[in-house]
């Protein structure tokens, strides 16, 4: 499903990967973590609680009280759910995966009041300029074709309509691809998983004709450093936490001189591969 892609050794099914996962006691902290655990209500219920969720509202930043969302990539309905919870008024969850597991038969499996539809949001079956707001939580980096799915965002939109692309795994060259991909548990046993280069994901959004407002790196928001952090408190502080991890007092020193710490978070996330990055963008 990915484009220019190294091949996957995976030999199994998603929904095989995911019951594996979830039998291996040492891959327990990575089922919750990543809400792939069999309970869609308990994921939901931790998902709409958690402070992800709450940045993601607040980047939204508008009223979701009566509107209109698409949950793109909805997957087992986590944002579906918890964006009804909050008074949307109607949720429009597209998923074009029919597993029990981790798509459309877990969302109905779960009887969640949303409206669910099996469609690639490369080709979305809703009207022009009906949409308040299009929600896409790693979604972007599966895709087969990035400019058309963002073009499709933009066309559904309504003027002012607001799109929130999150937690998207970034790499620099080809090498992290590969290392990223090597390190993915899921991708390991089924395939299925990529990454971009930051520039390819700021490109869709502009030549869809959004406006681009925010890209927000992989240090700048819990949204994108969960499950490694669980508080804003905690991501303002994690780059003077690494250096103190690391360096002890001299750490603790370095991190008070102005520019370190911004320094040792471009260069340290700079290395990661598949780091987070998220966007927001608004319909003009």
């Amino acid at each position: 499903m990915k484009q220019d892609q190294p091949p996957s050794s995976g030999a199994l099914t998603i929904d095989e990967a995911i019951r594996t996962l979830r039998a291996d006691p040492a891959s327990a902290e990575l089922v919750r973590d990543a809400y792939l655990g069999r309970d869609v209500a308990e994921s939901i219920e931790r998902f709409s609680r958690s402070a992800e969720f709450a940045e993601a509202v607040s980047l939204i930043g508008g009223p979701l009280v009566g509107a209109t969302i698409v949950d793109l990539g909805a997957g087992i309905g986590l944002a579906s759910a918890s964006f009804r919870r909050l008074g949307a008024g109607r949720v429009i969850a597209i998923e074009p995966d029919g597993s029990d597991e981790v798509g459309r038969g877990a969302m109905r499996r779960a009887g969640l009041d949303i409206e669910i539809v099996d469609a690639v949001g490369e080709s979305l079956p809703i009207a022009s300029d009906t949409v308040d707001i299009v929600y896409a939580r790693q979604v972007l980096h599966h895709v087969q074709d990035l400019d058309r799915l963002v073009s499709e965002v933009a066309r559904v939109l309504r003027p002012g309509g607001r799109f929130l692309a999150c937690r998207e795994h970034v790499v620099s060259n080809d090498l992290q691809l590969r290392q990223f991909l090597a390190a993915h548990p899921v991708h390991v046993l089924a395939g299925g998983e990529h990454a971009w280069p930051l520039g390819r994901y700021v490109d869709a959004i502009r030549l869809s004709g959004l406006r681009l407002d925010s890209v927000i790196g992989p240090w700048d928001s819990i949204i994108n450093t969960y499950p490694a952090v669980s508080s804003i408190a905690e991501v303002r502080t994690l780059a003077r936490d690494r250096l103190i991890s690391r360096f002890g007092l001299a750490g603790a020193i370095a991190a008070r001189v102005p520019g370190v710490e911004s320094l040792v978070r471009r260069r340290v996330t700079g290395r990661i591969p598949g780091r987070l990055f998220s966007f927001v963008a608004t319909r003009t």
